[in-house]
C-alpha cells in the first residue's frame, strides 16, 4: 500500500501543482489532505478544486485554518474589536471560497486506520489527538507524546507546524509532513509525506519538491491578497519569502498590547517589520 499525505497548502497554487505532479508520478493507492488547505494565501478555492479534480476519492481532514474560516463564517467579527485586523486574511479566504465553504463542514478531524494488511495501523490528523492546533515537533518532549498520540498505532501522521519530522516513539513511527505551501524550516521547497506499507511494516519519506516560488509571490499581489487581506498579509508574505515563521513571534510580542488598545494591529506589524530591517 502506498499512501500520500499533504497538508498546509494555504492557497499556494504553484506549490500544490508541483506536488500533485510529483504524487501522480508516484501513483499512491490513497491520498489524504491533512488540513490547512485554505486561508493564509491567495488561492484557497482554486487549490480546493484542483485537489478535488485530481483526487475525487481523496480524504480531507480539518486543520486549524478550516476551523478559523468556518468560525469567521458563523461569527462575523466585531468591527470595534481591537483585534479585528488580525482576522481579515481569514475573512478574505471566506469571501473567495463563497458557497464552497460549506464543503469544509463535512471534513473529519481524524482518520484512524486499523484494518490494514498485516495487521498494521495508522492515525492521521492535522495536529494531534489533543486538537488541530496542538502539533508535534522536534521540541516535543517524550513525556508529552502519549497524550498527543493517544491509543498507540504503528504510524502517526501529523502536520500543522510547517516543519517536517521523522521520529520513533516506542513502537510508533511519528511523522510530521511539513507544509506544501508555506514551509518554515528554512527550505523553500514544498514538503509532503510518502508512506509505504510492506509486510505489515510502515516506511516513511518526506519528499521536497521545487516549485515556481516567484509565481507564488506574484500571486500574493495579483490576487489582491496582499492589498486587501489586512496588515497580517504582510507577515504571511514575508513567511513565504523567507520560509520562516513570523506570525507566531509577532503574536507573542504584541497581542496583549493590542487587546489592551495600546497599539493597533497595523502599527504593530509595521514596528515588527522595521525591527527586522
Amino acid at each position: 500500500m502506498k499512501l500520500a499525505v499533504l497538508s498546509d497548502i494555504h492557497g499556494n497554487l504553484p506549490a500544490l501543482s508541483a506536488v500533485l505532479d510529483d504524487i501522480a508520478r508516484w501513483n499512491p493507492d490513497r491520498v489524504v489532505v491533512n488540513g490547512d488547505l485554505v486561508s493564509r494565501g491567495p488561492y484557497s478555492l482554486h487549490c480546493l478544486r484542483l485537489l478535488q479534480t485530481h483526487f475525487p476519492e481523496g480524504r480531507y481532514l480539518t486543520g486549524n485554518h478550516e476551523t478559523y474560516v468556518l468560525h469567521c463564517a458563523d461569527h462575523p467579527a466585531d468591527p470595534d474589536s481591537p483585534t479585528r485586523d488580525i482576522d481579515r486574511f481569514a475573512d478574505w479566504a471566506l469571501r473567495q471560497l463563497g458557497s464552497a465553504v460549506e464543503e469544509l463542514r463535512a471534513w473529519g478531524d481524524h482518520l484512524d486506520l486499523t484494518d490494514l494488511a498485516g495487521g498494521a495501523s495508522a492515525h492521521i490528523t492535522h495536529g494531534s489527538r489533543l486538537g488541530n492546533r496542538d502539533g508535534i515537533s522536534a521540541r516535543t518532549a517524550d513525556e508529552d507524546l502519549p497524550a498527543k498520540l493517544g491509543e498507540p498505532r504503528d504510524l502517526f501522521v501529523g502536520s500543522h507546524t510547517h516543519k517536517p519530522l521523522l521520529r520513533r516513539f516506542n513502537e510508533t513511527l511519528v511523522v510530521n509532513t511539513g507544509s506544501v505551501g508555506q514551509p518554515m524550516d528554512g527550505d523553500a521547497r514544498a514538503a509532503y509525506g510518502r508512506f509505504t506499507l510492506n509486510d505489515g511494516v510502515w516506511q516513511a519519506e518526506i519528499v521536497r519538491v521545487v516549485y515556481d516560488k516567484a509565481q507564488a509571490e506574484r500571486d500574493f499581489v495579483e490576487s489582491g491578497f496582499l492589498a486587501e487581506a489586512g496588515p497580517m498579509a504582510k507577515l504571511i508574505y514575508l513567511e513565504l519569502q523567507q520560509s520562516q515563521a513570523h506570525l507566531g513571534p509577532w503574536r507573542r510580542t504584541y497581542l496583549d498590547a493590542i487587546k489592551a488598545r495600546e497599539i493597533t494591529v497595523a502599527d504593530a506589524v509595521e514596528v515588527y517589520l522595521q525591527a527586522l530591517r
